[in-house]
């Protein structure tokens, strides 16, 4: 049986029975049959899995050359990122090469097969919900496109923005890691989501890509609706596309509005009002029963440093100072 890394701080496992690697995965994944295509008392398998909202994350390495077959339609849009080796795979008639400067997109409506996983290579695997996506595609847009995606197979990593989407994959599977993790906390991992998603639909190459990136045309009440919304609400685990939503408008549209009359967007916005809560809060807790880092939690910042710095700009002082001067 795979067991629990010593002292790791996420769900990470270790087998070396096939039958208990087809069970990890498709818990995690989806069902599949494997095959070993190397000598069979070489083989192992290593997962270590995280999930927020419609995400999955694997970080998942084989010993030995092994295939993996997924014959289920699957209800998510799947990218395989390689940190270290290749793998071969052919989807929807195409063979695909995924190797650290090319990833692989796989969408729901066809079978899967992983033709060769080469032995030791390590790869991330980026499962998204189908109908997470698909929302995400139109709220963008304004208006229903076809579905599911026709995402291309292949997305190259060298390109700066894709590279930016992989560290944010990367930076996610970390945070979470931890169970107690303040990644977690909706006020946090929402945006964050959003965000990832948002980033796949930018780099990734589909038939709505170049209508993404044409220029929205913001109206200002729109903006004013949203500011009036995250004014009373900076607590809520917003998100532009619900901003978007309750003001009637495209995403695009509501971060262009933002763009042209604040100069930031509506999620910056978002932060600029949350800081202004925590620093009321600082200046009126009670500094034996309250702490810097639990008002700053309170209202989402997950970095004190960070936050300690963006607090100084704007008000003049150390959140420590704010809290101080409440003596």
């Amino acid at each position: 049986m795979g067991d629990a890394a010593s002292g790791a701080l996420g769900p990470w496992f270790r087998t070396q029975s096939p039958e208990e690697a087809i069970h990890l995965c498709a818990v995690s994944f989806y069902p599949h049959r494997l095959t070993l295509l190397g000598p069979s008392r070489s083989f192992g398998m290593s997962q270590r899995v995280t999930r927020v909202g419609p995400i999955t994350i694997g970080d998942v390495t084989y010993d030995t050359d092994v295939s993996l077959g997924v014959d289920e339609t699957r209800a998510s849009y799947h990218v395989c990122v390689p940190l270290k080796g290749s793998l071969q795979s052919r989807h929807r008639g195409e063979e695909l090469t995924a190797t650290p400067a090319l990833a692989s997109i796989y969408r729901p409506d066809a079978e899967l097969t992983v033709t060769r996983w080469h032995a030791a290579s390590r790869h991330l695997a980026v499962k998204i919900d189908q109908c997470a996506v698909d929302r995400a595609l139109e709220a963008l847009l304004g208006s229903a496109p076809e579905l599911p995606i026709a995402f291309d197979g292949a997305l190259s990593l060298q390109a700066g923005a894709a590279e930016d989407w992989v560290r944010l994959v990367l930076m996610m599977h970390r945070q979470l890691e931890c169970p107690d993790s303040l990644m977690r906390h909706p006020l946090v991992w929402d945006p964050l989501v959003e965000s990832l998603i948002h980033g796949l639909l930018l780099v990734a190459d589909h038939p709505h890509r170049e209508a993404l990136a044409a220029p929205a045309q913001p109206g200002p009440a729109a903006v004013r609706n949203a500011m009036d919304l995250i004014e009373a609400g900076p607590h809520l685990p917003l998100t532009t596309s619900t901003l978007a939503k309750q003001c009637h408008v495209s995403v695009r549209t509501l971060h262009e509005g933002f763009r042209r009359q604040l100069g930031m967007s509506p999620m910056a916005y978002l932060r600029v009002v949350r800081l202004r809560r925590a620093h009321r809060d600082l200046r009126s807790a009670d500094p034996s029963h309250s702490s810097v880092a639990s008002i700053a939690h309170r209202w989402g910042f997950t970095h004190l440093g960070r936050f300690a710095a963006a607090h100084q700009t704007m008000f003049g002082e150390t959140p420590r100072q704010a809290l101080g001067a409440a003596r």
